[in-house]
């Protein structure tokens, strides 16, 4: 199966690996023949060099870049997007992927899209991603379609991706902006006061919208922030590492996106309003 990676940081550099034994194409941003990735997984390196796709027909291309980066990274290659059977969007957030089926469509590109819900962790060390987290990817047609192409590795079909997608993005909506707004570790939310009073404030908020436009929530908002937080303890989120290293967050596809739903219905969201503005400041 020839697999097509479109941003190749930690995640896409850890899905490399896991689908390793496919012949796989990456799409990089500028004009070279191959990437090199080390992946370490344990006490186990795993290095290799990915060649640069010339147009080979493939059955999937999955799009590993941040959310904002969608359609500027699809648009590059748009002349060369009827080779590929399927396109999956493997990022945080939402909106992007509504944004994606107007542009396929704009663009009269008749590619299905699929979405894709993961709960892996890597991060990057210098050259070398390291596998921090195992978790599962699950993935879905966006549109709904009933048509089901060759399963990729390590993952496994959802019927319900909107819905897994909306609990993940709930999640995010209170752990990435506090986070990058303590600059502190995802356990931290939970064992210092100040920040666990903030989290459960903002859970609530956060819900309220959910329950307000009928969004389902796996359980408890306010529980399951909690339980992520202590699980992924020693994690720097994704926001916190962009606050960091100076590059644009993917928060106005966490916050802004559920700040735009709200406004829609006239509900007001002053946390997520307050974290979003000061870290985008």
């Amino acid at each position: 199966m020839n697999i097509g990676i479109l941003g190749l940081g930690s995640l896409g550099s850890l899905m490399a690996y896991h689908w390793r034994n496919h012949a796989l194409f990456v799409l990089p941003r500028t004009d070279i023949s191959s990437v090199n990735i080390k992946v370490q997984d344990q006490d186990t390196l795993w290095q290799t060099q990915l060649p640069s796709w010339q147009g080979e027909p493939l059955e999937w291309l999955v799009v590993c870049t941040k959310a904002a980066d969608t359609l500027a990274a699809l648009n590059k290659w748009k002349h060369l997007l009827t080779q590929a059977n399927n396109i999956l969007l493997l990022q945080n957030g939402m909106g992007q992927q509504q944004e994606t089926v107007q542009w396929l469509q704009q663009q009269q590109i008749n590619t299905p899209l699929w979405a894709a819900m993961c709960t892996e962790g890597a991060y990057q060390e210098n050259d070398t991603v390291i596998y921090a987290g195992r978790g599962s990817t699950q993935i879905g047609s966006w549109l709904g379609s009933e048509y089901l192409p060759p399963q990729l590795p390590k993952t496994q079909y959802s019927e319900n991706i909107k819905e897994l997608l909306l609990n993940k993005l709930a999640i995010n909506a209170v752990i990435n902006p506090l986070t990058a707004y303590w600059e502190c570790k995802n356990g931290e939310l939970v064992n210092t006061p100040q920040y666990k009073q903030a989290l459960i404030a903002l859970s609530e908020e956060v819900a309220g919208l959910y329950a307000t436009l009928s969004w389902p929530l796996s359980q408890p908002l306010t529980e399951l922030a909690q339980q992520v937080a202590i699980a992924t303890a020693a994690n720097t989120s994704s926001s916190l590492q962009d606050k960091l290293a100076n590059r644009p967050t993917e928060l106005p596809y966490i916050c802004g996106y559920l700040l735009e739903q709200a406004q829609r219905i006239a509900y007001d969201l002053p946390l997520t309003q307050f974290y979003y503005h000061h870290l985008s400041a």
